[in-house]
């Protein structure tokens, strides 16, 4: 029997160790990505983390599967582990959401924490990102970094030493965000406006980055960052 038993328990972690899960972590802390990353793999999963942006339907904690994963209780494996962590996965789904495609043997696991809610706002999380000018006279960059910081980066490398434009940013009261230079002697602001746009491929989820003032020492440009619906 216990042979019988060693036998089963072996096929059981063979089944998930092939299944590999991709996690979102965008909007879970350091700690939770760790204690839900090694309750994974301790069931022998392949955990691969991201901190992609969610598809637009995803409102929830959701599990995005492929229909040819390996092993008829992986599924359920992992969502009793998450359960007994705390997590409750309310949705689970088949194949694909947004732009979001799960190839076979692969699931994502989607994670929204107690209290996050995703809507038409853009968090901070979702404002983390790199990106481009707009009818700006200057070809910049602006970095908004998941750590508070920011960096402004210009083509021409002769600029890119000045005080302002390295510091930290914070959103004030949305949609408006405040950029403080380093030595705080500059402060700049915009306003996030959120769209979709198209092309002959399909629908752009656009961020764009305003200026609300005159800003005397950049050049008054948005700032656009886009990823794919």
């Amino acid at each position: 029997m216990k042979i019988i038993c060693v036998v089963l328990m072996c096929f059981f972690i063979l089944a998930c160790s092939s299944t590999k899960v991709h996690l979102y972590t965008r909007y879970l802390s350091a700690e939770e990505t760790q204690g839900v990353t090694q309750d994974l793999e301790a069931l022998g999963f392949d955990v691969i983390a991201n901190t992609l942006v969610f598809p637009d339907d995803i409102e929830q904690s959701t599990l995005l599967y492929s229909p040819f994963v390996e092993g008829e209780n992986s599924i359920n494996a992992l969502i009793d582990s998450l359960d007994k962590s705390g997590w409750v996965v309310s949705s689970v789904k088949p194949l694909f959401s947004g732009n979001h495609y799960y190839a076979q043997n692969s699931v994502g696991l989607l994670l929204l924490p107690d209290g996050v809610v995703k809507n038409d706002r853009v968090t901070t999380q979702d404002l983390a990102n790199e990106y481009v000018s707009k009818k700006c006279q200057s070809s910049i960059k602006l970095r908004l970094n998941s750590d508070a910081t920011y960096q402004f980066l210009y083509s021409n490398n002769t600029y890119n030493e000045n005080e302002q434009l390295k510091g930290k940013w914070q959103i004030t009261s949305y949609p408006y965000i405040e950029l403080i230079s380093l030595n705080k002697a500059w402060r700049f602001y915009y306003e996030v406006q959120k769209s979709i746009e198209s092309d002959v491929v399909g629908k752009i989820e656009v961020i764009e980055l305003k200026p609300v003032d005159e800003q005397y020492t950049l050049p008054e440009c948005s700032y656009v960052y886009g990823i794919r619906a």
